[in-house]
């Protein structure tokens, strides 16, 4: 067997030509190159080692001055790197710094508001992009910057926080990280996200297990500046919301944030951000769960010793500034006993009267809010001496003050007033509070908001309440100008304008407020509170209309004014407003002229006497036509029968002349002597009828028994003066018409009565007729005259009209149930009042005169011809 031996080196029979592969390699070339055009050209290349340099030429440049950058951007460097992709495909790390860096200094320097819609959702979509897929750390620092930037737009932070893959790794990023640029600007763009979602939006998102709420927290005491100021920004954010389903809802979470502000604070409590903390830690401090552990894990007593060291070394705002979380703290009464043995009341008086012209508001807010206690009230009160109440009202009456503070001492005045109502109302009449009330009224809405308007109307209700000022309130008769003025320019404002009425309604039994009132355009007022969309202001002027429609000249323009016209034509929409209906009544029961024309009724409350009661053979479908006859210089066709026992002849002013020209006109028989027409005619004849009525009840022992309690009811006698009354009634308006029977058919002769009434008009000229002058009358014109008497004597009783017009009727109340019904005994029912009273029984007026039918029976059927 042969032996092959292995040689070590074999020598080669071929070798490479050198010389062609030289041939074919192109040598490195290098080329200066000193515009920025080419430089820019040269970013197209595939060479990395080419684009290394020229991103480092270009960088260098970008780095001498900001004006360098400027000129990039016009040479279309964006435009070129949004073309690239930010060359974030390349392996090479350098490229793809230098390209973050270049955009970084671009967007630095440039306004983002200039760019195009499409590159800046270019520049975010690259941005987020490779943001999720980039390990270095530098460019992680670049890309967090330019997220930043992009999310300043509201729409743009508000598209990414759906985007899940991207905020999972920016929340584990912004956790991990050390860069404090990174750190800053994560930081930011978080709160750029929080700003730009609604509530429900911004608590699912914070309250995701993987949000960074313990690491903002942590960095509020970090070592840079502009880190601390933006955790701050970003946790007064967050703590917006610290209700149960918050971030916050776990009390160590609390706790934590608690801690690291109040550490913060107290660490420099004359620091850069001390404010800022101190905004923060008011913000926490508004949840009462926040509070409790600020006062149980001591930390309330921290801030305060540290406020004791460095009282006299912080400048005033600063001091007032730092209270200003005891403002919130003391919205809890549990924890004012506390504050106030803390001396915190002395420090918030010391800042209400050291501040020129004004403290911030919360310092007075503080004040209002520590006045529920009562050794601060008392304290709060003892400073009116030095001037307290003086410095309110000036800050209330100057319009240089900001409007928060403004509200804010007004809302304490009122507050004041409650709590030490005879000491403040000294105080704010000597400082004459309706002048400056007035003052500040006149500056108008656009100048005032509406709690401070609010408040200071609350401050009118209070003083009103008092007899003697309200009498001081009501003689200013600029205020009561200034706030109708005041009404007719709110009412964009339902809240406002239902104060502002019911506000006047405490000042209305002013004589001097009433007359302003109804020379300031109350009236018209009234009409678009009426006609407004809102029930709030239909409710508040219905119910002003209720109060007032005690005072005759309310009553007056109500009527005159159209007011009850708006009520009675827009009540179909008021359907909500409980007040409507009771304020129609209310004006109505001071008129039972319209109230009968409308309702064709009176009840046993509407009283016909002391005033004129109109009431017309024809009954309107339209009340108004009648008011309109009423009104003016007119006679009716249809006669008008006239009821007032309180004038035996007609006052001069009343009457009306009519010349002998006109005379030709109304009849063909030319006369030498003028007429005399009157709508309010004397009446001579319905004195005597009362005077012989009360003579019949006296001789049967019927009068009022002035010992018995007013308006009680004697069920007894009501049957026998209501028979009194219709015999008396039938007495005088018997004239011409035979007596009847109840069971005929055959009517009274109402041919003998038209006559009669015809004839009456010839005489007075007019068809306003008296009453008292009517000597032939059938059920019509009798049941006004029992309705007039009996209110004269004080029976109750009604009148009604039937459904077809022709026929009046008087209904009185008798007791249906038996005696032994112990519900329904005589003596409990004679002191019901008139108001609860029902009518039962018809009053006979012409056939069995003085006759009572219970109401659906037979006989009552029959008189009303119903039979």
């Amino acid at each position: 067997m042969s032996r092959i031996s292995k040689r070590i080196y074999e020598p080669r029979t071929a070798y490479p030509d050198r010389t062609k592969s030289e041939e074919k390699s192109f040598t490195e070339l290098n080329v200066p190159i000193k515009k920025l055009d080419t430089a820019l050209l040269l970013l197209s290349s595939m060479e990395e080692c080419v684009l290394i340099s020229v991103f480092s030429h270009i960088t260098d440049f970008a780095r001498r001055q900001d004006a360098n950058v400027l000129e990039l951007r016009e040479h279309r460097l964006l435009e070129l790197l949004l073309e690239k992709e930010l060359f974030i495909s390349k392996d090479n790390t350098m490229i793809r710094r230098f390209a973050l860096y270049l955009l970084t200094a671009l967007l630095d320097n440039v306004d983002m508001s200039t760019f195009e819609p499409e590159q800046a959702n270019q520049i975010l979509e690259l941005a987020r992009k490779y943001y999720q897929r980039e390990a270095d750390d530098f460019c992680i620092e670049y890309l967090t910057y330019i997220i930043n930037v992009c999310l300043r737009d509201p729409q743009m932070a508000h598209s990414i926080v759906d985007e899940t893959e991207f905020l999972e790794k920016f929340k584990l990023v912004f956790i991990n990280s050390e860069n404090p640029d990174t750190v800053f600007h994560s930081i930011e763009a978080l709160h750029q996200m929080l700003q730009a979602q609604g509530a429900d939006q911004m608590l699912l998102f914070t309250t995701q297990p993987d949000f960074p709420v313990d690491r903002i927290i942590c960095e509020v005491t970090n070592e840079y500046q502009e880190i601390r100021k933006a955790a701050l920004k970003a946790l007064k954010t967050l703590l917006s919301d610290t209700g149960e389903d918050s971030a916050f809802e776990p009390l160590h979470r609390c706790f934590f944030v608690l801690e690291q502000l109040v550490k913060a604070f107290c660490d420099n409590p004359q620091g850069p951000e001390a404010t800022d903390i101190i905004e923060v830690l008011a913000t926490a401090l508004r949840s009462e769960k926040m509070t409790k552990l600020f006062f149980e894990q001591n930390l309330f007593d921290l801030v305060v010793e540290q406020l004791r060291v460095y009282m006299d070394q912080l400048p005033l705002q600063m001091r007032c500034t730092i209270i200003s979380i005891f403002a919130e703290t003391a919205q809890y009464e549990q924890f004012l006993p506390r504050m106030h043995k803390a001396e915190i009341t002395n420090m918030f008086l010391k800042c209400l009267m050291e501040n020129k012209p004004a403290p911030a508001a919360f310092v007075i807010q503080g004040l209002c809010r520590l006045s529920q206690y009562p050794e601060a009230l008392r304290r709060i009160v003892a400073e009116y001496e030095e001037g307290a109440i003086r410095k309110l009202v000036s800050i209330v009456l100057s319009p240089d003050v900001a409007i928060k503070t403004r509200e804010q001492a007004a809302e304490f005045l009122a507050r004041l007033l409650v709590a030490a109502f005879k000491d403040t109302a000294v105080q704010l009449q000597e400082q004459d509070i309706a002048a400056v009330l007035t003052a500040v009224f006149a500056q108008g809405l656009p100048a005032l908001s509406i709690d401070f308007v609010l408040s200071l109307l609350t401050v009118i209700e209070s003083l009103a309440q008092n007899e003697e000022y309200r009498t001081l309130l009501g003689e200013h008769t600029s205020l009561t100008e200034q706030t109708a003025q005041l009404l007719m320019r709110s009412f964009a404002h339902s809240i406002l304008v239902n104060n502002i009425f019911r506000c006047l309604c405490t000042l209305i039994d002013e004589q001097r407020v009433r007359q302003t009132l109804l020379e300031n355009y109350i009236v018209t007022s009234i009409k678009r509170a009426l006609k407004s969309l809102s029930n709030l202001v239909k409710t508040s002027v219905t119910n002003f209309i209720l109060q007032t429609t005690r005072f005759n000249e309310f009553i007056d323009v109500y009527i005159d004014r159209g007011i009850l016209e708006v009520l009675m034509e827009f009540q179909k929409h008021a359907f909500c407003v409980s007040t409507w209906g009771p304020a129609i009544e209310s004006i109505l029961s001071k008129c039972p002229t319209l109230k009968f024309c409308i309702r064709n009724c009176l009840t046993f409350t509407d009283i016909t006497s002391g005033k004129d009661f109109y009431v017309a053979h024809k009954m309107y479908d339209d009340f108004r036509i009648f008011q309109n006859i009423l009104r003016n210089d007119c006679s009716p066709l249809e006669p008008v029968l006239v009821v007032n026992f309180d004038r035996p002849t007609p006052d001069k002013s009343d009457l009306v002349d009519v010349p002998v020209k006109c005379l030709h006109t109304i009849t063909e028989q030319a006369g030498e002597e003028g007429w005399i027409y009157c709508k309010r005619p004397g009446d001579s004849g319905l004195p005597e009828y009362l005077e012989a009525l009360n003579q019949t009840l006296e001789e049967h022992g019927l009068v009022e028994n002035p010992e018995r309690i007013r308006r009680s009811i004697d069920f007894a006698n009501v049957a026998k003066r209501s028979k009194l009354i219709a015999q008396a009634v039938a007495g005088v308006m018997s004239d011409n018409l035979k007596i009847l029977d109840l069971n005929s058919t055959e009517e009274c002769s109402r041919h003998t009565v038209s006559c009669h009434l015809a004839e009456l008009r010839y005489v007075y000229h007019t068809n306003f007729i008296p009453i008292g002058a009517v000597r032939s009358g059938c059920q019509f014109e009798r049941a006004i005259l029992f309705k007039g008497l009996a209110d004269q004597i004080g029976l109750p009783c009604t009148l009604q009209r039937s459904v077809d017009g022709r026929v009046l009727y008087n209904e009185v109340p008798l007791p249906l149930e038996p005696e032994e019904d112990v519900h329904c005994d005589k003596k409990t029912l004679k002191f019901m009042p008139w108001r609860m009273l029902r009518p039962t029984h018809v009053v006979d007026l012409m056939y069995n005169v003085g006759d009572l039918y219970p109401m659906q029976s037979r006989q009552a059927l029959q008189y009303l011809r119903l039979y």
